[in-house]
């Protein structure tokens, strides 16, 4: 088994809408997110690697196209855009085009990540 990650960065703005409006959350607000995909699977001994990274960057394109510039609330299935929504809305996006992707990881900020699913 091998195993390889992706990342790519976005720009969104998202509100909160279950904070209470004193949070500063519940404002509009954006971020500058990394995105890391984690695939994992046999490597093909005649081409060296799992699978090709720009074949990665290509099928995951449409579905970051979607959240990139955007404001997350307006996306189809991100209502309450949390890191975790977000998060585990693209593992199931990417997963059907992906499938050795087994884990998808998002920095919001320098010091914040979440990942989906939970790899011990």
């Amino acid at each position: 088994m091998i195993e390889i990650k992706k990342s790519f960065e976005i720009e969104s703005a998202r509100f909160l809408p279950n904070l209470p409006k004193s949070h500063p959350c519940s404002q509009t607000h954006g971020h500058s997110f990394k995105i890391t995909l984690k695939l994992q699977g046999k490597m093909d001994e005649k081409l060296g690697w799992l699978i090709d990274y720009n074949d990665i960057a290509k099928a995951a394109g449409p579905t970051l196209k979607k959240i990139d510039h955007k404001l997350l609330n307006k996306v189809e299935g991100l209502n309450n855009p949390t890191t975790e929504n977000i998060t585990i809305w693209l593992y199931k996006k990417l997963k059907k085009q992906l499938p050795s992707l087994v884990q998808v990881i998002i920095k919001e900020t320098s010091d914040t990540e979440c990942s989906y699913p939970s790899i011990p």
